[in-house]
């Protein structure tokens, strides 16, 4: 083994020097940290969470809107149909009165 006074010498250094306290509160700010922190990680979860599920729910409801385009409209008849709100009254998604 490699003989290292520089070494040897800042160790018996540190072992002279006097151990510092830590404040009275020390634990006390590291637990609230560590609070913190998981409340941080929660809302993250949270809202991929949400965002997932607004996705979901943004697909599903674009995918069971049948818009007439669908079925060979032009865009004229489309937009007018559409704005008119003909194919998504609660009567046709319920199919009552045909």
């Amino acid at each position: 083994m490699r003989d290292d006074q520089y070494l040897d010498g800042a160790l018996c250094s540190l072992a002279s020097q006097a151990q510092s306290e830590l404040p009275a509160d020390f634990m006390d700010g590291v637990w609230q940290r560590a609070g913190q922190l998981g409340e941080i990680a929660d809302q993250r979860r949270r809202l991929a969470l949400f965002a997932g599920l607004f996705v979901v729910g943004l697909g599903a409801g674009v995918g069971t809107s049948e818009l007439p385009y669908q079925y060979g409209a032009t865009t004229e008849q489309t937009g007018g149909s559409f704005m008119a709100g003909e194919q998504l009254s609660p009567a046709a998604l319920l199919h009552v009165g045909r």
